[in-house]
């Protein structure tokens, strides 16, 4: 196993003093987003990454914290923790990263931007570790462009869904609009005032996560789909969620877009 993680990490290395990236609003059509990543305090996320061409792939790895700032973050195997790293790719071949678990008490949460210019796909695993407690879950890349998506949810039956999304436009604010709709169509309503929608903003590289039946608690006990759309015109948002059941198992939930799009700069 040792040896496996060191050959995996000859072909990932941190860029060490890279900063953020080139502000483009939109890089290449290969590009592509992990909206959430946590590291700490019983959790551990691993990623991989295939080669579907068949010549060498590259592609830079970039993380980032909850606020947007940069996110250094250490590999297993590889104790040099840097927020971009760089990943080669054989024709064919794969690669599988495992956070360090840096700090077993305090979970540090965020999310990843994929930039490359080849044919990468990719999925990650979240891993709860806790006494009494193991699970995990598995969800894929999203693209970095959408606008309009759905995301199925269900807090029925002591269910818990959580929800993470990522703005991954490093120079655009992201105003995201929500509505969730009960299985017949219906509108669900939301806090005292009954509003129909919930808007908000995040900000460039900003991510947020959280528990849905918390944020809007007219949806505990409900099931249904949270409809999600960028109404700025200027950004996008990348979005996954994950279903907690009462016997600790998750299972994760998978946006589905409605009509990706692109805009140039």
């Amino acid at each position: 196993m040792k040896r496996f993680f060191l050959a995996a990490l000859v072909a990932c290395l941190p860029l060490l003093g890279q900063g953020v990236r080139t502000p483009q609003i939109y890089q290449t059509e290969w590009d592509n987003v992990l909206p959430q990543v946590a590291d700490g305090g019983g959790w551990i996320t691993r990623i991989w990454l295939v080669n579907m061409g068949n010549t060498e792939a590259k592609c830079n790895l970039w993380f980032y914290k909850d606020n947007g700032s940069v996110w250094n973050i250490a590999f297993k195997g590889n104790t040099q923790p840097s927020n971009v790293w760089g990943i080669s790719i054989p024709a064919g071949g794969s690669i599988f990263l495992e956070t360090a678990r840096t700090d077993p008490q305090t979970t540090t949460q965020g999310w990843a931007y994929m930039e490359t210019a080849n044919w990468i796909s990719g999925m990650a695993s979240f891993v709860a570790d806790w006494p009494g407690m193991y699970a995990e879950g598995v969800v894929p890349f999203a693209p970095d462009n959408d606008f309009d998506m759905v995301l199925p949810f269900d807090n029925r039956n002591s269910y818990t869904t959580s929800v993470a999304l990522a703005n991954p436009f490093p120079n655009q604010t992201a105003t995201v609009t929500v509505q969730f709709r009960a299985p017949d169509g219906s509108v669900i309503r939301l806090g005292p005032e009954q509003n129909l929608t919930d808007t908000f903003t995040l900000a460039p590289l900003e991510h947020l996560a959280f528990e849905l039946k918390r944020r809007y608690p007219a949806l505990d006990d409900k099931n249904g789909v949270m409809a999600i759309r960028e109404t700025g015109g200027k950004a996008s948002v990348s979005a996954l969620g994950l279903l907690f059941s009462p016997r600790n198992t998750i299972t994760s939930i998978h946006s589905v877009s409605i009509d990706p799009h692109y805009f140039t700069q």
